[in-house]
């Protein structure tokens, strides 16, 4: 008797939200698998309290660490939230690690996150900067 091996696919879909068109259709463009998962991501990480209506808590307020001064201490405790952040509000993916850079002259933090999508193979990287708009 044959075994066969069931393989399990799981394919994240999402808008673009730059608002692009597909060149072919016209239609608005949409992001698939990591990159979805890439953009809810980096939503949420932007996100502050009280900016969802029916989900006031869902959100990393991160912008109030630029208000401080650029630490070590500082860049710690961002990792710290971004790492609850995800496991609370991200299933699809499991963290491995995240390192919060500061740039004292930019007044900014460089953040990376290093990431396994669920039903993904390989590992995945979010870079993106927290910085204050002036």
């Amino acid at each position: 008797m044959a075994t066969q091996k069931l393989q399990i696919t799981r394919i994240y879909k999402d808008m673009d939200l730059a608002f692009t068109a597909n060149p072919i259709t016209g239609d608005l463009s949409k992001k698939v698998d990591v990159n979805a998962v890439k953009q809810s991501m980096k939503i949420l990480m932007l996100t502050n309290f009280y900016e969802r209506p029916f989900a006031p808590k869902k959100a990393a307020n991160l912008r109030g660490f630029l208000f401080q001064n650029i630490s070590p201490l500082a860049a710690d405790s961002i990792a710290t939230v971004i790492e609850k952040l995800y496991e609370n509000y991200e299933p699809r993916v499991k963290i491995q690690k995240v390192v919060v850079t500061p740039d004292y002259e930019g007044n900014a933090y460089k953040i990376d996150v290093q990431f396994y999508v669920i039903g993904v193979d390989g590992p995945q990287i979010l870079s993106t900067n927290l910085e204050r708009l002036r």
